[in-house]
């Protein structure tokens, strides 16, 4: 798709800067936030008993004080890092020069923004996720019954569920995401941004959003490897860093490509003598 080739153009070619800036941020965010939680309970949630709802959301989502900090910190590195990474790459693709020297004002000029988008789809996951783990709790309770291990029926509901789950943030990922850069350039309030966003989406929302389920297909399967090991934070860190740098890049090409806004970051330019 169009979306994609656009995006992996740009990492490939120029977007060596955004693995480096991601790097810090998924360290952290990989080891203590656990960011593919929902994959990892997919793998163990035949093998668990299902006692109460805590068990169903601790195994979905563990929920501490550390945790919720840990979140917390997450979101502002996240926002920090994306905002970063946004200004340099519009900066880039709308004079077409890659300099670094202002980078580290684009946090001052953008980190607001990125903060209450980033912040709102956090807490969107969050609801998603309790609502998830509250369907198959209820269903847990018609086919297994309290203080038993899940029946085949229920490991079947939670994969296409979890699958649901997962395509349905995809979709709310791909409007808020868009949304970033469109107030970033246009100076929307976030409700302006909002309206607008989903009027540029409009009826590429499902190609959006399948752009946005590619790395999954990497994703699932090394995650679900690394799942039931003592190591599972290292193919949470990897895949950190690399669905990070991609939606950094893909929601900026695409932004571009559906604002009609001109890039100059992929013109070629000849001296004649």
């Amino acid at each position: 798709m169009r979306y994609i080739k656009l995006c992996f153009n740009y990492l490939f070619k120029s977007g060596w800067y955004v693995w480096l800036l991601w790097l810090l941020p998924s360290i952290f965010v990989g080891f203590c936030c656990m960011p593919f939680g929902i994959i990892k309970f997919i793998n163990i949630y035949p093998s668990i008993t299902i006692s109460h709802f805590g068990d169903m959301f601790w195994a979905l989502m563990p929920v501490t004080w550390l945790n919720v900090l840990f979140a917390v910190l997450g979101i502002v590195l996240v926002s920090i890092a994306l905002s970063m990474a946004i200004g340099q790459m519009e900066s880039h693709m709308r004079s077409g020069k890659l300099s670094f020297k202002e980078i580290f004002s684009y946090v001052n000029n953008n980190i607001l923004v990125t903060l209450v988008n980033v912040a709102i789809m956090f807490i969107i996951n969050v609801v998603m996720t309790f609502l998830l783990g509250a369907i198959l709790f209820l269903f847990h309770i018609l086919f297994s019954g309290l203080s038993n291990t899940p029946s085949v029926i229920n490991v079947i509901f939670a994969v296409i569920l979890c699958a649901a789950h997962l395509v349905l943030f995809m979709f709310v990922m791909a409007i808020f995401s868009i949304n970033i850069p469109n107030m970033i350039s246009n100076g929307y309030s976030f409700k302006e941004g909002i309206s607008s966003s989903v009027s540029l989406v409009g009826g590429s929302a499902f190609k959006l959003a399948l752009s946005f389920l590619l790395p999954f297909a990497v994703i699932i399967p090394f995650v679900s490897f690394l799942a039931k090991t003592n190591v599972f934070w290292i193919a949470n860190i990897v895949c950190s860093v690399l669905v990070l740098s991609y939606y950094t890049v893909l929601l900026m090409t695409t932004y571009f490509e559906i604002s009609n806004t001109n890039r100059y970051d992929n013109r070629k330019y000849y001296n004649y003598n």
